[in-house]
């Protein structure tokens, strides 16, 4: 599970990301909403996976959570997917009525150190597509830094550290493999 958010904007996250990662957004984040449903006993229908994960969490608030914002992520996920020409089947329609019973939290989980290691994880998932993407500024802010554990975000790249060192070092040469270093496990 996995919500990508380089900007704490709704619509420059999506415009942002690479059709694969764009079209699993919208599941991705009706998964979490569900979850957090699950999770605050507003929904059930016996399914209880997930709530555990770090990104639930982030976004679950301990009980205040930040529903309002990753509901407009998911429109902003899915205008952008139509935009961009696809066709879209997936919706809140069934769990709109029981989030307007939740009083969550305003604002967002999402501070400029997310935005930061998103853009790392993305540049490392994908590097020829986000760096293209990614202003000069953005890139180097990535490069310049050390990496930030964030649970369910980017805590794998701490076990391929030796591997993001040489990336790293290679983009900051001017080297740039278009093969990402997400494990392949």
């Amino acid at each position: 599970m996995q919500i990508f958010r380089p900007y704490v904007d709704w619509r420059k996250s999506a415009a942002v990301l690479d059709d694969r990662r764009l079209g699993k957004q919208r599941a991705e984040a009706k998964l979490v909403l569900k979850t957090i449903l699950h999770k605050l006993g507003v929904l059930k229908d016996g399914k209880t996976g997930w709530t555990r994960h770090p990104i639930v969490l982030m976004y679950y608030n301990e009980g205040r959570p930040y529903v309002r914002d990753l509901v407009g992520y998911f429109h902003a996920v899915v205008e952008e997917w139509m935009r961009r020409g696809f066709r879209n089947e997936v919706s809140l329609a069934d769990l709109l009525p029981l989030l307007k019973s939740v009083e969550g939290a305003r604002g967002t989980p999402v501070t400029h150190v997310h935005e930061v290691e998103y853009r790392r994880v993305l540049i490392l998932k994908e590097p020829c597509h986000y760096l293209a993407k990614f202003s000069e500024e953005e890139v180097r802010e990535v490069v310049e830094t050390e990496p930030v554990p964030i649970p369910g975000v980017n805590t794998w790249v701490f076990s391929e550290m030796r591997t993001y060192q040489e990336f790293i070092t290679s983009l900051k040469y001017g080297h740039i493999r278009c093969s990402g270093i997400f494990p392949r496990r």
